[in-house]
């Protein structure tokens, strides 16, 4: 297989199935929930414009709260005409289609586990933007539901979903079926790519252009904690039309899921694998992927072009993984790498601490930037506190879900789209009302009717005072890494570290 390096190499970090545990919630059956999800058969969107306008917009938030720093590629190439369905990898929970939402500018149907439809509060979003369910072999196997309920729901909405795609719109569909913390797939399941080639055989007959089929890479530094850095790569387009199944039209057409040839579904799922591999870290391990990464920083650092960008790294680290799956670099570079990467872990650093000369020198501004941190803090603490009591209740929920460490970030970002409609205005209009009760010649319809106007009038400042607060959080806690890669620098394991950087630098000659 060819790779971004330019290298054809074969893919070695085989896909595995792990004892993925089930959620209380997705046990939890709504029947009747699920039968009033709307669906359409006849290309039009089942969810509400509104709606989607609105809670990509609450989404914005998040996307600027949840990641540092952001970048995107690839996007513009997207075609606004043709429909789209993108596949990624699922490591974050909620966050990942998030990401994908807010990286281009098609409106999206969402395939989800069927409680998310259900819920109380994410469940009525998801169902006015037009989200369809799907009931999943491990809630038949569990007796959550029966085999005639699963297929009737199941094939209502990847009809929904075909005809959707056919019409133009987009799709994000993680074709493992679960999220998961490992950094290589579990096998895919059919399921999306039954969805694609339906989508393009109803595109077909109606004699539109077929949908592009897009591979994304979702980089996330550390996809569970809060301010990483957040890398969407949209991939080069996945052939379809040679695996089309003509004989699927008349059904489509009639209203009725007909499964796709099973050749074709084969084909399809070999075709998303390959390109998803590549986009993913395809390790067995973190620890083997953060050493392929400090052996890219001391190969950048060493030609005197650092990596500036989160981009730059994952790029630079595909391309180590893939001269050292393809020969070109000496396997044997890992002895050294993996020594540094246990040092680095040791000490809660991570592979940006090294370079060329060993763990790097920290700057003494770090200290400006701290205090600078600390005063944007203090500044913008009386709006940032109205976020306050939702933060610690998601990091709470975070922390003891049983829904696993990658669904941890869900829980931060539905903290944040959702505090402008359930949270603030209550807490703005309250903290009004009871300020202008101490001004005795303002009656009751006065000061309810002054606290409404404050509550909308507000809602943009706290939005930009989180990004303040935030900005100087960040600042704040970069002293702390400085002040441990310093003592690292001084002590005997950072002398350990040059030791190894250097027979890195040999290896690289």
């Amino acid at each position: 297989m060819s790779t971004p390096s330019g290298l054809d190499i074969e893919r070695s970090s085989a896909a595995y199935d792990p004892e993925v545990a089930t959620s209380a919630s997705s046990r939890r059956l709504n029947r009747r929930g699920l039968e009033r999800v709307r669906w359409s058969h006849d290309g039009t969107h089942p969810g509400s414009p509104f709606a989607w306008k609105v809670l990509r917009g609450m989404l914005r938030l998040s996307w600027f709260t949840q990641f540092r720093n952001r970048e995107i590629s690839g996007a513009e190439t997207i075609d606004p005409d043709r429909g789209l369905v993108a596949l990624a990898w699922h490591t974050a929970g909620l966050v990942d289609p998030m990401t994908i939402v807010q990286s281009c500018d098609k409106r999206f149907i969402m395939v989800g586990r069927h409680d998310l439809m259900t819920r109380p509060i994410i469940g009525r979003w998801a169902r006015s933007i037009g989200s369809q369910p799907v009931l999943r072999q491990r809630e038949i196997d569990e007796g959550t539901t029966d085999a005639d309920f699963a297929r009737k729901i199941n094939h209502r909405s990847l009809l929904t979903v075909a005809h959707t795609i056919s019409a133009g719109h987009g799709c994000v569909i993680m074709p493992e079926g679960t999220s998961q913390i490992e950094p290589r797939m579990m096998p895919l399941r059919s399921g999306p790519m039954r969805i694609a080639l339906n989508a393009a055989a109803a595109a077909q007959a109606r004699k539109y252009p077929l949908p592009s089929i897009r591979p994304v890479g979702l980089h996330f530094r550390e996809a569970w904690k809060f301010r990483t850095d957040c890398y969407v790569e949209f991939g080069q387009e996945i052939q379809i039309d040679d695996i089309v199944d003509d004989e699927v039209v008349d059904s489509l057409l009639q209203g009725e899921w007909k499964e796709p040839n099973f050749d074709s579904v084969n084909t399809l799922r070999d075709r998303i694998k390959q390109s998803l591999d590549i986009l993913t870290p395809d390790a067995d391990d973190w620890d083997e992927f953060h050493s392929w990464s400090v052996i890219s920083h001391v190969e950048k650092d060493a030609a005197k072009t650092p990596h500036d960008t989160w981009s730059s790294e994952v790029h630079g680290i595909r391309n180590v993984r893939d001269r050292i799956r393809s020969g070109k670099l000496n396997s044997e570079i890992m002895e050294p790498a993996s020594r540094i990467q246990s040092i680095l872990k040791s000490t809660s650093l991570d592979p940006r601490s090294v370079g060329a000369e060993g763990v790097r020198p920290t700057s003494p501004t770090r200290w400006f930037g701290a205090i600078f941190g600390l005063l944007l803090m203090l500044l913008s603490a009386p709006l940032a506190i109205f976020t306050l009591p939702q933060a610690l209740l998601a990091w709470y929920i975070g922390n003891n879900s049983d829904e696993g460490l990658d669904a941890r970030s869900t829980f931060h970002i539905m903290a944040v789209t959702f505090s402008p409609v359930l949270i603030w205005p209550y807490l703005v209009f309250a903290t009004s009302g009871l300020l202008l009760m101490n001004y005795t010649e303002l009656i009751v319809w006065q000061i309810t009717l002054i606290s409404v106007i404050s509550s909308i009038f507000m809602m943009p400042f706290l939005h930009i005072s989180n990004l303040i607060f935030l900005r100087g959080y960040d600042a704040f806690f970069d002293l702390f890494t400085s002040l441990s890669q310093s003592r690292l620098r001084r002590n005997d394991a950072g002398s350990r570290v040059k030791v190894d950087v250097n027979e890195i630098l040999a290896f690289l000659k």
